[in-house]
């Protein structure tokens, strides 16, 4: 029987005495390996093999998950999508914009920003301000490593230029007025030194102020400031730069700015490479691009529209604002619109105001009802108790004016022909003195003589009194006195042609009007109160303008009975600017040109005061000043709601000085990620 030949024979090793050498398989032997096996011990083999591996892999990611953790990079792009177009992106003009503001919080920087937290921090400065003289002199040092997108090196001259041109009249800056009393001097090449001609507590806000490089822009005159190409292809510091424009050539329309990282930012580089603001005219136009993925970021001007805003693929971020919005009531106002001087319409105006219905009705239950323009959050102070509507003590209010409630109208009847036209007093004689005497003797209890002979003589005038002092609400109570005088002025005739000269079934309608902006939500707020008012039974009127035309045909000359209108306060709180005396006119913020000396008296203190416990006491008084006389009805606060695409990380809500704040923290937005070592 012939042996039979294994065709393996001469690759497998011969089993030797122990000693004898080992050899591990070559790989020519091992691929000879599933011959050997069976199907099942193959199938088998296959899958231990397999489990090795995914075994392996997986210890192996596990290893790398537990020693690395995700972390942002650089990367990306995003769309920012903006109502309304950019003008001036330039810190001298920027402030009357919304639109600027946004584009230069990116493009800019100033002495000291707020970051993502809130927090004020140096920005081009180094380190904290130092302040002496009693807060009279703040000292600036610069950081010596920046410079401009266009590498020119950033200093102190670049400071004082911004600085003094603003203040110049002639380039008719918006912030103007917040420099006026401020000196600034370059105390070397990177340090300035501002002189405050009193202590002022927050002016460390207003080194937040973006800064111009002198280099471009001091050769501008101020004729050509508005007109220089730079308005549009700005030269900054800031985390991103400009990169190019996209406008209409015929009309000018900008339809996109492209702004990118700029690399030798002097703080940390941006990790997102490149922002696009794109420019829409409505809300609408603006939430159909959200929804189509071609914008990443946005807000609405309509708290309406933003409560549609549901599409899962944002997030809604709620950034708080230290503002408000309140009806300014005009103290000074002219002509025909004189009424609002009367304390008593601004009281029942306070007291028929549902400021409930204009939360649930018009802002869909976002944001807070306000009572006081010192916003407890804010100020520190403890909030104003809620006064309880009353349609009844608004129209006990009134009556005591000589307004009547007819036909659900409220107004003061017509006068007749023999209505009292001029003021009488004891020795006057002739007929106005003989109709006198006929209203006086109407009322026994006034006028027990009830002579009418034309004469005003003694019992005459002690009939006067004794109406003045029954009437003392209308006739003695707005000038300040309790007892009467005898003399039938201004108030007193009133009274008694109102009892004694109306033409029957005739009235004057009590109408007011209110001036606002064009846009919403005031729109639609101004709209929410003409609706209550009239359900009441004032007259109303509603005075729209677009932006541009309210600040500079309306406010600034003060031409309105009632403004509807939001004040920004500043995260270190003063309101000297919108309620003390000095400020009644432009460019003063004094929308209700309210004056009271022991309130200004206050307010300056304060401005004045280092210590935080002293100024919030300081700032209860004036409130209480300020509520007695209701130079306004503070309405609403509302936090500003911007959404941003989910792909989008990063974005930390907090207290923000103005929306363009809404970037502070834009250095840390991410896209991209990777994985870092622990």
């Amino acid at each position: 029987m012939s042996s039979q030949t294994n065709p393996l024979q001469d690759n497998i090793p011969s089993v030797t005495p122990q000693g004898s050498n080992r050899r591990w398989p070559t790989f020519a032997q091992w691929i000879q390996l599933p011959r050997l096996l069976s199907q099942k011990e193959r199938v088998a083999l296959v899958i231990l093999v397999c489990v090795f591996f995914g075994s392996s892999f997986s210890l192996a990611r596990g290893w790398y998950l537990e020693h690395t953790v995700v972390v942002p990079a650089r990367g990306g792009s995003i769309v920012e999508g903006l109502i309304g177009s950019p003008r001036f992106l330039n810190p001298v003009y920027a402030d009357a914009n919304d639109v600027d503001r946004d584009l230069l919080q990116l493009l800019f920087s100033g002495l000291y920003a707020y970051n993502s937290q809130g927090e004020l921090v140096a920005d081009l400065a180094q380190g904290n301000p130092e302040i002496t003289e009693g807060g009279k002199v703040v000292t600036v040092s610069l950081k010596e490593d920046v410079k401009w997108h266009d590498g020119e090196e950033f200093s102190a001259d670049d400071v004082l230029f911004t600085i003094q041109t603003l203040k110049d009249p002639a380039y008719k800056s918006p912030v103007r007025a917040n420099w006026i009393g401020v000196d600034v001097e370059k105390v070397g090449d990177y340090k300035v030194r501002f002189h405050l001609l009193d202590p002022y507590v927050p002016f460390v806000e207003r080194l937040t102020l973006k800064i111009l490089p002198q280099h471009i822009w001091s050769q501008v005159s101020p004729e050509a400031f508005p007109l220089s190409p730079f308005n549009l292809g700005p030269v900054g510091t800031g985390p991103y730069k400009f990169d190019r424009i996209e406008q209409e050539r015929s009309s000018g329309i900008v339809h996109e700015i492209h702004l990118e990282s700029y690399e030798d930012y002097h703080l940390r580089e941006p990790l997102i490479a490149s922002i696009v603001f794109r420019f829409f005219e409505s809300d609408d136009d603006l939430l159909r691009a959200a929804n189509q993925g071609s914008v990443h970021g946005f807000s609405l001007g309509s708290a309406e529209k933003a409560a549609q805003m549901t599409n899962p693929a944002f997030g809604a971020y709620s950034f708080s604002l230290p503002r408000y919005f309140a009806l300014f009531f005009n103290l000074a106002a002219s002509g025909g619109q004189r009424e609002i001087e009367n304390d008593h319409i601004r009281k029942a105006l306070q007291l028929i105001t549902d400021k409930e219905a204009i939360m649930q009705n018009v802002l869909q239950g976002q944001g807070n009802v306000v009572h006081s323009p010192f916003l407890p959050s804010l100020f520190g102070i403890a909030a104003v108790t809620k006064e309880p509507l009353s349609q009844e003590a608004a129209l006990a209010l009134l009556s005591e004016q000589g307004y009547v409630k007819e036909n659900g109208v409220i107004g003061k009847p017509v006068l007749g022909t023999e209505a009292l036209q001029r003021d009488l007093n004891r020795g006057d004689s002739g007929e106005e003195v003989e109709r006198l005497q006929q209203c006086l003797a109407q009322d026994p209890d006034v006028y027990p003589d009830g002579t009418v002979n034309g004469v005003f003589g003694p019992a005459t005038l002690q009939a006067v009194i004794r109406f003045q002092e029954k009437y003392a609400a209308e006739t003695l109570t707005p000038i300040g006195l309790t007892k009467g005088t005898g003399k039938a002025g201004a108030l007193t005739r009133e009274k008694l042609n109102a009892l004694c000269f109306a033409a029957e079934g005739q009235q004057n309608a009590l109408t007011l009007t209110i001036a606002t902006v064009d846009q919403p939500p005031l729109r639609q707020v101004a709209q929410e109160l003409e609706r209550q008012w009239e359900l009441f039974g004032i007259q109303t009127e509603i005075q729209l303008s677009p932006a541009a035309s309210l600040e500079r045909d309306v406010i600034k000359p003060r031409a309105y009975q009632t403004l509807l209108f939001g004040e920004v306060l500043g995260k270190i709180p003063d309101p000297f600017p919108f309620w003390h005396s000095s400020q009644v006119t432009d460019p003063g913020l004094n929308l209700s040109s309210y004056q009271n000396q022991e309130l200004d008296k206050l307010l300056e203190a304060a401005r004045r005061e280092p210590e935080e416990e002293k100024r919030k006491a300081m700032f209860e008084q004036a409130q209480s000043i300020l509520l007695a006389d209701v130079p306004a009805l503070f309405l609403y606060d509302l936090p500003y709601t911007y959404f941003v695409s989910k792909k989008i990380q990063g974005v930390q809500p907090s207290v923000i000085a103005n929306p363009s704040w809404r970037f502070a923290g834009v250095g840390e937005w991410y896209i991209e990620t990777r994985r870092a070592g622990k």
